[in-house]
């Protein structure tokens, strides 16, 4: 007697069917996925350009800020001044603060934006790291999130000790 080895027709047709299954799931879930991570990703930078801001300060005495022109868009600068000069030299508008960086997140990470920045608004929109290491920003946080407002993150700055933290939520506590 003759023995056949191989998979029967209806073999085949559950694999495909099972494997159609679970691409059809995955594909619900890619879009939250990616609201997800992009969100996580624009946090991570805004926090290590707070870091880099509240290290600088200390490193060279003088303060330095990191202030929100837009819900897209921050920069990284040092006061040179008696006060803040509000801005970010963005658009031709002049400032006497020294720029050392300028941020557009939604070019790397799309859909997301920065709110409620310090409680404040313009030209407020900033947290400021003073030499001694300690963070003047009232509200004490800043919040990111999509534009769906499905993934929120938030950074949560203790003004006493300049400390930075990330938390999975739209409000400190």
């Amino acid at each position: 007697m003759k023995c056949e080895k191989g998979f029967s027709l209806v073999e085949l047709i559950i694999t495909v069917a099972i494997i159609m299954t679970l691409g059809a799931m995955a594909i619900l879930y890619t879009p939250n996925m990616l609201a997800s991570y992009r969100v996580r990703g624009a946090t991570r930078l805004i926090y290590s350009d707070m870091q880099m801001a509240r290290l600088k300060a200390i490193k060279e005495g003088k303060e330095m800020a990191v202030e929100f022109f837009s819900a897209a868009t921050y920069c990284v600068k040092i006061k040179t001044g008696a006060n803040w000069d509000p801005g970010c030299d963005i658009g031709g508008e002049d400032t006497l603060d020294v720029i050392s960086k300028t941020v557009d997140i939604s070019g790397e990470y799309s859909g997301v934006s920065a709110g409620y920045i310090c409680g404040g608004a313009a030209p407020d929109k900033r947290v400021d790291f003073n030499p001694n290491g300690t963070a003047g920003c009232t509200g004490n946080r800043v919040t990111i999130s999509n534009t769906a407002n499905t993934r929120t993150q938030s950074l949560c700055i203790n003004t006493s000790t300049g400390n930075i933290r990330i938390v999975d939520a739209s409000t400190c506590s």
